[in-house]
């Protein structure tokens, strides 16, 4: 007796050409997700993805840093300390000041024999060295990127491919940004250490919150992030556009000059500021504490330093308002003015500050003169530079601000303390207009006349042979950005020079 075959069910749709299984068909990972997350994911993300990773755990890093010591917050000798959970979380909202993030702390107590007091702080203030810190390691990722990206196509970046890539970088860069704000910050409430009625028992049942201005700081990311992928991205259409118009020849040499002079300057000013911080805590008897501090914020009290010795005006400026019966000021509004030439009764060696301007005038000076700019190269630096190291001071200065109310039996009383401690704009403008012109117009001059020595016949080049390199054009070997090499017989426009100590080529 034979049975009959079994029936089969029938095969599914497209099983015989190419279906999900058994087909021949190579599994695609990013199939099942959704479209946004493979857009994220793509190879035109990644590169942006990779280049935030560094700059992110520069911040983190900071923050953990920051967070160690119990001592970072008030009070903690009567009141414990949070935890370390709610101190990173403040530290991580100090630490976003270094993009531009307003740090602000409230606290509010409890009615006690009907007393009430709230208190607001917010402080801006940019720890610039935590700033430098996250710019070089995106710089490093960025690279990092570009060659990757240069080696899989094989081609070079176009104006419209770095803008692309850069605008991708700006929008990965400030939404991390967006994150870490919205993690940082904490809420906490202190207790007493000790089984005493701390401050009449004010103290010991205040609630703190902390937080920090992430919007702001999401657009400053996003324009340092986005200026400088294009920079990194962008530099072959900029070695093609200098090639081809001398006016951003000139203005790009003499960036990158006032860029290398600024870093050298700052870098001594911040040494500097180094010693007098260390100094200055020794004399007071807290020298670790004030030296640990003052680290997040060297190139902040270089740049000040460095101010004060240009000429520019030191300006502490602190106001006190106070509200209901009774003003709680009798001078509302106190300045304290410094300058170099009328240091109001304060400490003479301060004067000792002209030498970081003397010496930064010098490193301008050199850096011109071992380019061999010409007087019109020479005044773009001294513009670009002079702007530059302007802008650097004024992001440099601090402002806190502090507002309280106080209900007692019905009745308030609100006071508000702002302090302000900067460089006057005007004064720090014209400073470095002057040094800058003394350092990039008088001094390259100078130098070259001391090395300039009797003229000697040139050396004769021999000629090239006919025929070894047909149609190759003859360069003319210089340095400057009014000078560089020359193809013979192109055009008038293509004959312009190029700065090879600047646009050099990779293999």
């Amino acid at each position: 007796m034979h049975l009959p075959p079994p029936v089969l069910p029938p095969d599914p749709p497209g099983a015989g050409a190419g279906g999900p299984w058994g087909a021949g068909r190579p599994y695609d990972p990013a199939a099942g997700r959704p479209a946004a997350l493979a857009r994220l994911t793509g190879a035109d993300w990644r590169p942006a993805l990779r280049a935030v990773v560094a700059p992110t755990a520069v911040l983190l890093l900071a923050a953990l840093v920051v967070a160690i010591p119990e001592g970072f917050f008030p009070y903690t000798v009567v009141l414990d300390p949070p935890s370390y959970g709610k101190r990173f979380g403040t530290a991580l909202a100090v630490v976003l000041g270094a993009l531009g993030a307003p740090f602000r702390l409230d606290s509010d107590a409890d009615a006690r024999a009907g007393l009430a007091h709230g208190s607001e702080v917010l402080v801006r203030a940019v720890p610039l060295t935590v700033t430098v810190l996250w710019l070089l390691a995106l710089w490093l990722g960025l690279r990092i990127g570009a060659r990757r990206v240069q080696e899989r196509t094989g081609e070079q970046q176009t104006r419209r491919q770095a803008a692309a890539e850069a605008g991708r970088t700006a929008v990965v860069a400030a939404a991390v940004t967006v994150l870490l704000g919205l993690l940082g910050g904490a809420t906490w409430h202190p207790g007493g250490r000790f089984d005493v009625d701390v401050a009449s028992g004010a103290l010991d049942r205040t609630g703190y919150e902390s937080s920090a201005g992430w919007v702001e700081a999401a657009g400053w990311t996003a324009l340092l992030a986005g200026l400088l992928a294009f920079a990194v991205y962008g530099t072959d259409a900029l070695r093609w556009a200098a090639w081809r118009n001398r006016t951003v020849r000139g203005w790009a040499v003499a960036g990158l000059a006032a860029g290398r002079a600024l870093a050298v300057s700052v870098g001594l000013a911040s040494a500097a500021g180094l010693v007098v911080v260390a100094v200055l805590g020794d004399e007071q008897g807290a020298a670790g504490d004030l030296t640990g501090t003052a680290t997040a914020f060297l190139p902040n009290v270089g740049l000040m330093l460095l101010g004060l010795g240009s000429g520019a005006t030191f300006r502490a400026d602190s106001r006190m308002a106070g509200g209901g019966e009774t003003d709680w000021s009798r001078d509302p509004r106190e300045i304290d003015e410094y300058s170099f030439f009328d240091l109001h009764g304060a400490n003479g060696d301060w004067r000792w500050t002209g030498l970081l301007a003397l010496a930064a005038a010098a490193v301008l000076g050199w850096t011109a003169y071992r380019r061999r700019l010409d007087a019109a190269d020479r005044l773009r630096l001294a513009a670009v530079y002079a702007v530059g190291l302007s802008l650097l001071m004024v992001v440099s200065g601090m402002l806190s601000s502090s507002r309280s109310t106080v209900h007692y039996l019905g009745r308030s009383q609100d006071t508000g303390f702002e302090s302000t401690l900067s460089l006057v704009p005007w004064t720090l403008l014209a400073a470095n207009l002057v040094w800058a012109a003394v350092g990039a117009l008088a001094l390259p001059p100078l130098l070259a006349a001391r090395d300039r020595r009797p003229a000697t016949p040139p050396a004769e080049v021999p000629a090239q042979p006919e025929g070894e390199f047909p149609g190759a054009p003859v360069l003319s070997e210089v340095i400057g950005s009014g000078d560089g090499p020359k193809p013979a017989g192109g055009r008038p426009e293509d004959d312009d020079p190029v700065d090879p100590s600047v646009w050099s080529r990779r293999p």
